[in-house]
């Protein structure tokens, strides 16, 4: 029973430090424009308070996740956390937009440290289809977070200064910071040896693990459509259907629910199938998704491109849980560095679909339609590839599970 109790306040947990990243970008989104107006500046200057986070978090993310190799997954999470409070505080305090940018620069390092242990305790302390419902319920929370944060923040902004936005960042923080220290000890099994240069050869390592970066290479292209969508979506439904921004902000959070429910539905479909055979029911779903938007092009209707749209989320929130623990599952070693790879990859991707879908293109329904196409495709493509390597052990003996086999033979048709 004790075990059991522990198992679900590691759970809870992973989920509450999972909401560190989306509240610390997504609660202050409505504060932009009251900032620019404050300060009397244009809104891009206040913008690269977003952009720049961004990129600290991004590139971090692999320095902290190499140091928990070294040092432990404890240390880092407590360091996150600590940094997130007070840097949280720096930007509560900022006198114009230059120290709200570097206190954001400094969020975004802190905020990574957080959530580069999020997979990396889960891929320690998990096993098998227990990990794979962990993952599906973090999420879940990565879901709704974004869907409420925003609203979190327009309602602080109505009763008070932005800068209690931040404030608030820093007290939820402070909570994580709490529920950590009371209840995680170290779950790292094997600590690494070595100085500053054993970060750059735990991703040399990770680079040579050829399964490793097949894997996490073709199935993180799931990311672009979908981070691509949150770039494009305004643009479609205010600009080229018309529609309010109060319809457009229903339309974005149904289309946020329907991940959640993906990632919902995953943690029980996995009681009954295969997890190779739903990663390929996900990916043929996340391509049927993209026909749909294919057609926008020809015949734009919102509907159309809402239901193609809530197609791909659905299936891309089923086959996130799947992918992240199929991932860490080519590793036994270099496992925080290994996770952090994952979430680099994957905002990387999404960066470059939310680049690509912005752009301002002819026929923007097109391109987005084929980028919502060719990614899953390509995915398709390498896929069975995938799975005749990484259902054979390093001996070159094949796993012997009924269920991995029916997932390989349902997809080639055997």
């Amino acid at each position: 029973m004790g075990q059991a109790k522990q198992r679900k306040r590691y759970t809870l947990l992973l989920g509450l430090i999972a909401t560190v990243p989306p509240l610390a970008t997504d609660m202050y989104l409505p504060a932009l424009p009251r900032i620019a107006v404050d300060w009397k500046i244009d809104e891009s200057t206040v913008n690269l308070s977003l952009v720049l986070w961004f990129a600290a978090f991004s590139v971090t993310l692999l320095v902290w996740g190499s140091l928990s190799d070294r040092y432990g997954r404890r240390p880092i999470l407590l360091s996150g956390l600590i940094g997130f409070i007070v840097s949280s505080g720096l930007c509560a305090l900022s006198g114009n937009v230059y120290h709200l940018i570097a206190a954001r620069i400094l969020q975004g390092v802190a905020a990574a440290g957080a959530s580069s242990m999020v997979m990396a305790i889960a891929r320690d302390y998990y096993d098998g289809v227990e990990r794979q419902r962990v993952l599906a319920w973090i999420g879940i929370i990565l879901g709704i977070a974004p869907m409420v944060a925003p609203s979190i923040g327009a309602a602080i902004l109505k009763y008070a200064d932005w800068r209690f936005i931040f404030v608030a960042q820093a007290v939820l923080a402070t909570v994580s910071l709490s529920v950590t220290v009371a209840v995680y000890g170290e779950t790292a099994k094997v600590l690494d040896e070595g100085g500053l240069g054993s970060i750059v050869s735990r991703y040399g390592r990770l680079l040579r693990n050829t399964n490793y970066v097949l894997t996490n290479g073709a199935t993180g292209l799931l990311s672009a459509p979908f981070f691509g969508f949150i770039g494009f979506s305004g643009t479609a439904y205010i600009v080229h259907f018309g529609m309010s921004e109060q319809a457009f902000g229903l339309l974005f959070g149904a289309n946020a629910l329907c991940a959640i429910a993906g990632s919902a539905a995953c943690t029980q479909l996995i009681k009954r199938q295969s997890e190779y055979r739903l990663v390929t029911i996900a990916c043929l779903g996340c391509l049927a998704g993209g026909v749909v938007l294919l057609l926008v092009a020809w015949r734009p209707i919102w509907i159309l491109f809402a239901g193609g749209m809530g197609m791909f989320a659905f299936c891309f929130g089923m086959s996130r849980p799947l992918i992240n623990h199929l991932i860490l599952e080519q590793v036994d070693r270099d496992i925080g560095a290994a996770a952090s790879g994952i979430v680099c990859y994957q905002f990387i991707a999404g960066a470059s679909g939310m680049a690509l879908a912005t752009r301002q293109w002819g026929e923007p329904f097109l391109v987005f339609g084929l980028l919502v196409t060719l990614c899953p495709l390509a995915v398709l493509a390498i896929w069975p590839v995938l799975l005749r390597r990484i259902l054979r052990r390093p001996d070159d003996q094949t796993v012997d599970i009924a269920s991995q086999e029916a997932g390989t033979e349902e997809f080639s048709g055997g």
